[in-house]
């Protein structure tokens, strides 16, 4: 790379598209089902699922909406750390 410092893609990331709907399908089920306290954090509410949305208004996990891009820890690191450090707290995780 030109700047030493800086990332550069070494796989052919459209060659794992065949297997994108397969990595996500059901994965809200299997959050939803895992028995420890959770955290959801999003920039945005329009493409929570259904079940998420019935999961989350009967308490299953907590979920904090962050206005960021895709990457909520890069964009607001400051206000996901702070989400994180309460989650943690309220628990008593840490």
């Amino acid at each position: 790379p030109e700047n030493p410092s800086s990332f550069v893609w070494v796989t052919d990331l459209t060659k794992t598209a065949p297997y994108w709907n397969s990595w996500y399908k059901g994965m809200s089920s299997k959050f939803l089902k895992v028995p420890v306290p959770k955290l959801l954090l999003l920039a945005g509410t329009d493409r929570l699922d259904k079940e998420l949305t019935i999961g989350q208004m009967q308490g299953k996990f907590q979920m904090k909406v962050l206005p960021a891009g895709h990457a909520i820890h890069e964009d607001e690191p400051e206000k996901t750390s702070n989400c994180v450090a309460d989650f943690l707290s309220r628990f008593q995780i840490s």
